[in-house]
């Protein structure tokens, strides 16, 4: 009777937004290995607007779906990034922040994030402090091999819990499930993982930023997910810290074009931060060089 009784006590107490058959089948595929790590909830606890927002299900409502990225941050702010005189960065390619997708997807689609291109095998670095909480192969999807780590406001500076998505990895990362790294750590090797359209995708991280008031979260197994999680411009993410409401994307897009121009903290390859107290760094090491 008791076991009974539980999944009935489960489905009475659904947020708003989530049918009893989505939450079955999302709860069979929660993740085991992070039951005991800081923040972890059931699917149970995200509502099906934050799922949507982070790409679950999506073909089946494609244009649902980018109504909601949208209202959950997914807009073009015009930033861009800016690194101190004498190194050399990688950067942004075509890819940027928020461009329509519609063209390469059958259906609706937005990119909720920026690509940087890097020869196959470059190290990827964490864009800040933090713990490992996804992992996923992702052999169904574009989004090829991934990991994905959460930051505290410790962490970061930030005033509110943040996560960093790093996406067309190599391998599998070797870290395992709630190990801590440091930012700048070398957390992956890139290359041009996940399913591909006509043309061959070339070797670039997909780099993206997700953020919440609320410390919790979820992994079902193939997916990861903030409780009431937005997205924020992955440049704006490098940006001095102010109060929550400056990192929201509406507020980002109508800033002066001169506050646009984001100084980005970065790491050289010998592990030398710039400035040396630096929280977020680029997920690339830079060099030494003239611009």
């Amino acid at each position: 009777m008791k076991r009974l009784l539980l999944p009935l006590l489960a489905v009475l107490a659904l947020p708003n937004g989530v049918n009893a058959e989505q939450i079955m089948s999302i709860k069979s595929q929660e993740c085991e290995e992070c039951k005991y790590l800081e923040g972890f909830v059931s699917p149970e606890n995200i509502s099906e607007e934050v799922f949507k927002m982070v790409g679950k299900n999506n073909k089946l409502n494609s244009k649902e779906a980018v109504a909601i990225q949208k209202r959950r941050g997914v807009i073009i702010t015009g930033t861009y990034p800016s690194f101190k005189k004498g190194f050399k960065c990688p950067l942004i390619d075509s890819e940027k922040w928020a461009i329509s997708y519609s063209h390469k997807r059958k259906g609706h689609a937005l990119h909720k994030g920026i690509d940087i291109p890097q020869p196959k095998g470059t190290p990827v670095l964490a864009a800040a402090s933090g713990i490992v909480v996804g992992k996923f192969l992702n052999t169904e999807n574009r989004k090829g091999i991934e990991i994905v780590l959460r930051h505290s406001p410790e962490d970061t500076g930030l005033p509110f819990f943040t996560y960093t998505q790093y996406t067309h990895l190599l391998e599998m990362p070797s870290i395992p499930l709630g190990q801590f790294v440091n930012a700048g750590d070398k957390i992956a090797r890139i290359w041009n993982t996940g399913k591909m359209g006509k043309k061959v995708r070339r070797s670039a991280v997909h780099f993206a930023v997700m953020f919440s008031n609320n410390p919790n979260w979820t992994n079902t197994g193939y997916i990861f997910a903030p409780q009431n999680g937005y997205f924020m411009d992955p440049v704006y993410f490098f940006n001095k810290v102010s109060s929550s409401e400056s990192y929201n994307s509406e507020n980002i897009r109508t800033l002066p074009k001169k506050d646009k121009k984001i100084k980005v903290a970065f790491q050289l390859s010998n592990g030398e931060k710039y400035p040396f107290n630096a929280k977020r760094v680029w997920p690339f090491a830079c060099e030494r060089g003239v611009l």
